[in-house]
């Protein structure tokens, strides 16, 4: 019997064993997968605020050059002005040097009489008057001219230095969105490791959570009529997945969107159901895209690389085009707007929208 017991109590301490093993193994791959969980979260507030930080310098950097070009304006206006002053002078000063009198007893003298020599005389000092003032002006514009090209001079010295910090601020900006990638695909990894040792219900939950984070991320193409699945239900959906933007809406230029930085040939698509039109290459917003909803609002798309697809009714999650730079850009992104009532009605910032659906 002794050997019986002892086999039975070694069976019985290997069962213990191993369940304190997997048990270990689970609690340290939970402890994993929550520290993936706060890396990605911490990824993607550090892009957020590389976004709003790029966002501030390239918007510091426009407003900088719209000031230089006022100033180029105002120089240009001024030197015309400057150079028809100049003319005027030089005319006046030819004509008093070839119709100079003696003295003022010649003016009154030569009259045929009194009254005409005290006309002439007025003419002459309403003349003299008249040279005055083209004088003080041209000079009161010249300095005014010196002035405004040595505030040209500080403006182009500031724009360069906003510039070079602006492409330093992209260029954490790019890193940040390789980190959230990163910690993407480990997370990934991590749910991938925890479903395969998760029992049925955890590993149905689990599952949910690794769909709900693919499809956060940027697919790599799409063709016309794809529909991209809402990863929040509700009735707006993110016009581009796993986007770094900051709340931009307004400042020193009157910014009437935000900002949702994405690598080149990120799908956009449509955040309410309704029909899509196309306007390419329009100026500054390079190739836009109109989204007239439902709801009755118009929802805005700038500086697609290409569409996808023509005119049309769309559905929400619909793709619509590929993200870029055309039109006025300095870094591959997304500017989004939302005008309320139609293409021309008022704008509101975006960005409280966009936070609530999950964006």
């Amino acid at each position: 019997m002794a050997p019986v017991r002892r086999l039975l109590a070694l069976v019985i301490a290997c069962s213990l064993l191993l369940a304190a093993v997997a048990a270990s193994s689970g609690a340290d791959t939970q402890s994993d997968l929550d520290s993936a969980r706060q890396a990605l979260s911490d990824a993607r507030d550090a892009a957020n605020q590389a976004a709003s930080e790029f966002s501030a310098a390239d918007q510091k950097l426009a407003a900088t050059e719209q000031h230089i070009e006022e100033l180029n304006n105002q120089i240009a206006t001024g030197r015309a002005k400057a150079a028809q002053l100049h003319g005027v002078a030089r005319e006046r000063a030819l004509f008093a040097y070839t119709h100079s009198s003696s003295n003022d007893l010649e003016n009154l003298l030569d009259g045929s009489s009194a009254i005409d020599a005290i006309r002439r005389q007025q003419l002459l000092d309403h003349a003299n008057q008249t040279d005055n003032d083209v004088v003080k002006q041209l000079a009161a514009l010249n300095s005014d001219l010196k002035d405004q090209q040595q505030e040209l001079q500080k403006e182009e010295a500031t724009q360069k230095a906003i510039s070079t910090q602006a492409d330093a601020k992209l260029q954490d900006l790019q890193a940040k969105q390789a980190d959230v990638q990163q910690a993407v695909d480990q997370l990934q990894a991590k749910l991938d490791a925890e479903i395969a040792q998760a029992e049925a219900a955890r590993k149905a939950e689990l599952e949910r959570e690794k769909a709900a984070l693919a499809a956060q991320q940027a697919v790599s193409n799409g063709g016309v009529g794809q529909i991209v699945a809402n990863p929040v239900a509700g009735p707006f959906q993110c016009p581009v997945a796993g986007a770094a933007f900051s709340d931009d809406y307004g400042g020193p230029t009157g910014h009437p969107g935000i900002d949702m930085f994405v690598p080149t040939g990120t799908p956009a698509v449509a955040v309410k159901a309704g029909k899509v039109w196309f306007m390419p290459d329009d100026g500054a917003g390079g190739n836009e895209a109109y989204v007239d909803a439902v709801d009755g609002n118009t929802y805005y798309y700038a500086h697609f690389s290409q569409y996808v697809g023509g005119p049309r009714d769309v559905q929400q999650g619909e793709i619509i085009g590929l993200t870029g730079m055309t039109g006025n850009a300095t870094a591959p992104h997304l500017h989004f707007e939302i005008r309320i009532g139609g293409p021309n009605g008022g704008r509101i910032d975006p960005y409280p929208t966009l936070k609530s659906a999950g964006c």
